[in-house]
């Protein structure tokens, strides 16, 4: 399982190194100067609480939908998750590298032999976003209940990178 988790985070890296290079046309410098992350439709994993698959997609300058498939070590079960999202790009200024805060309100849904658990969380998190780059790389914490079939507390969040098709 980790062989191929750390081939698809090498193609990644590799994919985004290559599309991230200068290009030179009749002596002109051609770049993209946009940040590739912060638009469009972004797919990557997630390692933590919940390991698998994040889809990201953005909806407006600042605000995002992402969805999340995966497997609930929580619940030991397959898990689906949708969030919206609001991202403040003024909070940390860099050269050449966003770094959004983010938060949002997230719905999230158990499937396990021994039966099915839904709650909501808040997802917090930081994201690093560089200008050349198609890729986004993200931690957040999702602080939550657990609405069925009992209210408790159920945490979330972790590690994770998506790359951008924009």
């Amino acid at each position: 399982m980790k062989k191929p988790i750390l081939f698809i985070v090498v193609l990644l890296f590799a994919l985004s190194a290559g599309l991230a290079a200068k290009v030179r046309i009749g002596g002109h410098e051609v770049s993209d100067e946009s940040y590739l992350g912060a638009k469009g439709f972004g797919i990557g994993i997630v390692l933590g609480v919940t390991n698998g698959l994040s889809i990201k997609n953005w909806v407006s300058r600042n605000n995002a939908l992402q969805f999340d498939a995966n497997w609930d070590l929580n619940y030991g079960a397959m898990g689906l998750g949708a969030a919206y999202l609001i991202h403040n790009f003024e909070f940390i200024e860099a050269d050449n590298n966003k770094f959004p805060l983010y938060f949002g309100i997230k719905g999230w849904a158990s499937f396990a032999p021994g039966g099915i658990a839904a709650g909501i969380q808040v997802p917090l998190g930081i994201a690093w976003i560089p200008r050349r780059a198609p890729i986004d790389v993200f931690i957040q914490v999702e602080p939550g209940i657990s609405v069925i079939p009992s209210v408790h507390f159920a945490p979330g969040g972790g590690i994770g990178i998506r790359f951008w098709l924009s």
